[in-house]
């Protein structure tokens, strides 16, 4: 369960990071200005426009990645099952004369 936590979320980090160093490339190259207005001197709209899709398209990448790491994790998987502890036994060990076990040296 761990192992599969960590896949998911290093992989979530991983597209995360990629989306942040790849999207205002990517953005710049396919602007589309917000509706409603002339985008002249004041560009308030198209900053909030572009940060809104900076985060948007991180959060995908982000929900993306930690997909991709689940589906890595379960086909990672070890296929054996885990070693079974054996119970704790309910008699104390024998102790002999000075405190110490019979197998102690």
């Amino acid at each position: 369960m761990l192992r599969t936590l960590v896949w998911i979320l290093g992989l979530g980090v991983v597209f995360a990071v990629l989306a942040t160093l790849i999207a205002p490339s990517v953005l710049g190259w396919y602007f589309t200005p917000p509706e409603g207005g002339v985008v002249m001197m004041k560009g308030d709209d198209a900053v909030r426009w572009g940060i809104h899709r900076l985060v948007q398209t991180q959060v995908i990448a982000f929900v993306i990645g930690g997909v991709l790491g689940f589906v890595i994790s379960l086909r990672f998987r070890s296929r054996t099952a885990p070693a079974k502890t054996l119970p704790a036994s309910a008699t104390p060990a024998p102790v002999g004369p000075g405190g110490r076990s019979p197998t102690s040296v």
